[in-house]
């Protein structure tokens, strides 16, 4: 265990997914490290669509400051990265925290380790603990299960000789602020929510950033008609703004419902999620942050990554697959007309989710 701890580094980047599977580690380390001065350092992507972390973190508590490096190979990136190792020497950090995916590859993870010592960093902690190998196959060739992400971060802060934490129970804890859930209820009271979802309403995620892991939308149109028509329950749209054409479409064809995409921040997002009944849409940020706030979760997954990595975190979800030949591709485009999401079916979809309301009614 490391003392005399002032000043902690923590290197994370990623998506909100990313953000979201990082929070028990986060937590961990505030915890063992309560009067530590906290900097998580994250990556400007290169396509501009990614979500800071800030705007995914609790404002107040866990993190104390954000540092930003460009991603890429350019020439401007090599000068911006040598700046950042001139930025962290000053800092003076005590340690750092590596945080980085499962599936950062020994020759990453060996330049990564150089990157902190030429920043002057010593001490470091999350190197130990990768698996051997982070895309593990049965003989048949199936993809096998893996720990989630999550876990695997706590793992790796255990090898580091930080308390174990068991699989499942990290502390995801999004800290909600009260005008944050003010904020959120006040849009629903806008919308005549109340007057309008008197059973009731689940929260929808139609869309996602790459299109193979996107049911299709007219599946979604026929679930949502079955929900509303059979449980009584008001349908509502989540996600950014490039999500709110689709879910559009999605209400005019159901003839009720409400459209939050692009209307609420993140954190206001999350807020209202947690009042949610279920959640029900693709492997989608969203999703984790339904997860987070505790909301079960109807998952439909592509079979383009491994079972239990990306798995909505905790207990009570419903996660749906379907197997393909082609499993574990990692592609952002399917190249097979996204076969392993067309193999799921409306009536499977329907009974998941008619599963996770016959679990809240007996909890």
């Amino acid at each position: 265990m490391l003392t005399g701890i002032q000043r902690l580094l923590i290197y994370r980047f990623g998506q909100i997914g990313d953000t979201i599977a990082a929070l028990p580690s986060l937590w961990l380390l505030r915890e063992q490290f309560p009067q530590a001065q906290i900097t998580l350092l994250s990556e400007i992507p290169q396509s501009g669509g990614a979500l800071p972390p800030e705007l995914v973190l609790p404002p107040e508590g866990l993190i104390q400051d954000y540092l930003k490096y460009q991603s890429g190979t350019s020439p401007g990136r090599l000068i911006g990265l040598a700046k950042t190792i001139g930025l962290l020497r000053r800092s003076q950090f005590d340690a750092a925290v590596y945080l980085l995916p499962t599936i950062r590859s020994p020759r990453q993870r060996r330049r990564d380790a150089w990157f902190f010592r030429l920043a002057g960093i010593k001490q470091t902690l999350g190197f130990e603990g990768y698996p051997d190998d982070a895309f593990p196959r049965e003989a048949d060739g199936t993809l096998t299960p893996v720990m989630h992400e999550a876990d695997a971060l706590l793992s790796r802060l255990a090898a580091s000789g930080l308390p174990e934490i068991k699989a499942g129970e990290g502390m995801m804890d999004l800290r909600i602020t009260a005008s944050e859930q003010g904020r959120a209820d006040q849009w629903w009271e806008r919308q005549h929510g109340r007057e309008l979802a008197p059973r009731g309403w689940f929260a929808v995620c139609s869309g996602s950033k790459w299109s193979s892991k996107q049911w299709p939308w007219d599946r979604y149109l026929e679930v949502g008609r079955r929900l509303i028509r059979e449980h009584g329950l008001l349908p509502m749209i989540f996600g950014g703004g490039e999500d709110r054409e689709l879910g559009l479409k999605l209400i005019a064809g159901w003839g009720m419902g409400l459209c939050a995409a692009g209307e609420l921040t993140v954190r206001e997002s999350a807020a209202l999620l947690g009042r949610a009944r279920f959640y029900l849409g693709n492997d989608t940020g969203v999703m984790h942050l339904a997860a987070a706030m505790g909301t079960p979760c109807v998952g439909i997954f592509s079979a383009l990554d491994w079972p239990g990595r990306w798995h909505p975190y905790g207990r009570g979800h419903q996660v749906l697959r379907h197997h393909v030949t082609c499993a574990g591709c990692l592609l952002q485009v399917c190249r097979y007309s996204n076969e392993c999401l067309t193999g799921i079916q409306v009536d499977r979809v329907v009974s998941a989710c008619e599963a996770v309301l016959c679990q809240i009614r007996h909890a």
